[in-house]
């Protein structure tokens, strides 16, 4: 318990110590939703229908998109009072960021040149790309447990996955198919659909039923469903799948493992923490110069800072032997030190002034 505060009282001493350098603010910032965003389904009556099934393919940019904005909606109800027009939802994270790999062209074929090159969107997913297939893991679980739980409630008609024959054994289609392989995965997305599921109302605004949600419970189930995915997909992936560069597969090693930080400090998911987080993710896969020498002149300095960053904080880990995130994860029992992590977490990565002495 000794080296426990010691290392509590560090945290919280640091994050005292850089707040007094401003981070971003969220009026400052002009936020955007997804690509796409208003031209995909936001309820499943809206999906369309053929043969009485109705067919989502994961592959296709905006079914996936699509997978993302039911679970918000279908969650909106329980978030009420965390934020006006669903802004406090906790699964806008994970979603913004699937926006952002998209928008950063990582899901596209990395072997095609032109593709990579071209001007023109395409919404095809690439099975090749190693972000879509860690990504694959991220928000396919989550869909398939909400299903199981029936959060979207009951269906006119069933829902499937279609799959793509290529590379088909590291995929999984169906709650079952999934269950059976990675039961600890989907175990674990389970969770925060049975949590919501279990809250009862205690009280209306204008109408709207306000239930006994914790913000800080939900946060800690999306993040576990979230990691869960991760430890299925970052092996499955990160040696089978292709990069653009060999800095842009140490670079998503690093960035991944250092999440797992951010997680542990339960960092908020909604759509302002999650749109100033990705604020700073490389506008377009890195290369290895970029990574490894020196970054790119079109990369600004928040961009700079994030590979740098991520690449500090998994290196030290990796030498630590994985110890350094072991204390972290005890140090973040702690709602005090969670606070103070967060904190920290954001003065680091977004505060102007931290960043212009870097």
């Amino acid at each position: 318990m000794g080296n426990q505060s010691m290392w509590s009282s560090l945290i919280i001493l640091l994050s005292v110590f850089l707040c007094f350098f401003p981070s971003r603010s969220a009026t400052e910032e002009n936020f955007d939703y997804p690509y796409l965003w208003d031209q995909v389904p936001e309820r499943v009556e809206d999906l369309p229908v053929k043969n009485n099934k109705i067919i989502m393919d994961p592959w296709d940019y905006r079914d996936r998109l699509s997978m993302y904005k039911l679970i918000l909606n279908s969650s909106a109800k329980y978030f009420i009072k965390f934020g006006a027009n669903n802004t406090g939802n906790a699964f806008w994270a994970l979603t913004l960021f699937y926006g952002k790999l998209y928008q950063t062209e990582r899901f596209n074929d990395p072997s095609d040149y032109l593709l990579y090159n071209s001007t023109e969107k395409n919404n095809f997913i690439s099975i090749k790309s190693g972000w879509s297939g860690i990504n694959y893991y991220v928000i396919i679980p989550f869909f398939l447990a909400a299903l199981e739980k029936k959060f979207f409630g009951v269906l006119p008609y069933q829902i499937e996955l279609l799959p793509q024959e290529d590379r088909r054994s590291d995929f999984c289609y169906s709650f079952v198919e999934c269950y059976i392989r990675y039961p600890a995965m989907l175990t674990s997305d389970l969770k925060i659909f049975e949590y919501l599921q279990s809250r009862e109302v205690t009280s209306n605004d204008k109408g709207n039923p306000i239930y006994n949600t914790d913000i800080e419970t939900i946060i800690h189930y999306m993040w576990s469903g979230h990691q869960a995915g991760i430890d299925v997909g970052k092996p499955l992936f990160s040696d089978k799948s292709q990069f653009y560069s060999t800095g842009e597969k140490d670079f998503t090693r690093d960035f991944l493992n250092t999440v797992e930080f951010l997680e542990a400090a339960n960092y908020p998911a909604d759509f302002k923490n999650g749109s100033e987080f990705l604020m700073v993710f490389p506008h377009r896969p890195v290369t290895t110069s970029d990574y490894w020498i020196l970054p790119g002149s079109d990369l600004n300095n928040y961009e700079r800072v994030l590979l740098i960053g991520v690449k500090i904080i998994s290196t030290l880990n990796s030498v630590s032997g994985g110890t350094l995130l072991a204390i972290w994860k005890k140090l973040m029992i702690s709602p005090t030190a969670r606070e103070a992590a967060q904190n920290l977490i954001k003065t680091i990565f977004l505060s102007p002034k931290f960043i212009s002495l870097v």
